[in-house]
């Protein structure tokens, strides 16, 4: 599917798979899951679910019974159901649970069932209010030396969340999981300039000097160091 970005809905009918992640995005998830020897995962946004499917098949493969959380309102909907077909039909689905809904209904729910997660993987609606939503219920969950990657951070609503993750969370960003080498250098400067043209007010930000220069993914990766919350006043500019 990520070769020939086509795939199929679960009723059959073929299908352009023209959003996904990338398979050097892949691979880090799965190396997450390797390094955490994750038992719970999480992600939002489903979509076609080339992302589902990499944790699903690390819990086949290490027999651990673990258990993949998928959060997506559209896959039912919008995306007709490809990504169940997808991990179904690799025999996957005993790890694979399907929460439909958005994550501000859906992810309490684990919550209260005191779910503990080891790897999360946010690529739902990018919005800053979203995307904040989406970290702040994994945060609730996931636990210290757990990881949290994001996804497509070139935009400034993005950037935003992570600037309020460093500095009102104790996260640290694993720059050994950093995406390089994986596509031209021109490529990679072509999207460098037109994310500059967009927007100029990126280039302040560190983390495209630090990975857009060095590959177009937008694929960031951070380490829970500890359960912490700011006390009720605490505020720092982000």
């Amino acid at each position: 599917m990520l070769q020939t970005r086509r795939t199929k809905s679960l009723a059959g009918e073929e299908m352009a798979a023209n959003d996904g992640i990338k398979e050097s995005e892949a691979l880090i998830l799965l190396r997450m899951c390797e390094e955490t020897k994750a038992v719970t995962t999480l992600e939002t946004g489903l979509a076609f679910g080339a992302s589902a499917l990499v944790f699903t098949h690390y819990h086949q493969q290490t027999g651990n019974g673990g258990r993949h959380y998928a959060v997506d309102p559209n896959q039912l909907t919008n995306y007709k159901g490809a990504a169940v077909r997808l991990v179904n039909e690799a025999g996957l689905d005993g790890h694979f649970q399907l929460l439909d809904g958005p994550s501000h209904t859906e992810l309490p729910k684990l919550i209260e069932a005191k779910v503990t997660l080891d790897c999360a993987f946010i690529d739902g609606w990018h919005t800053f209010d979203y995307t904040l939503v989406d970290f702040f219920m994994i945060d609730k969950m996931l636990r210290p030396g757990g990881m949290v990657a994001f996804h497509d951070m070139g935009g400034l609503a993005k950037q935003k969340v992570l600037r309020y993750v460093l500095s009102h969370r104790d996260y640290e960003v694993l720059k050994g999981y950093r995406i390089t080498g994986q596509e031209s250098k021109i490529l990679t400067l072509k999207f460098f300039v037109s994310r500059f043209l967009q927007s100029p007010s990126l280039l302040l930000f560190w983390f495209h000097w630090q990975y857009g220069l060095f590959d177009s993914s937008g694929l960031i990766v951070l380490k829970k160091r500890r359960n912490y919350e700011p006390n009720f006043d605490f505020y720092r500019r982000f």
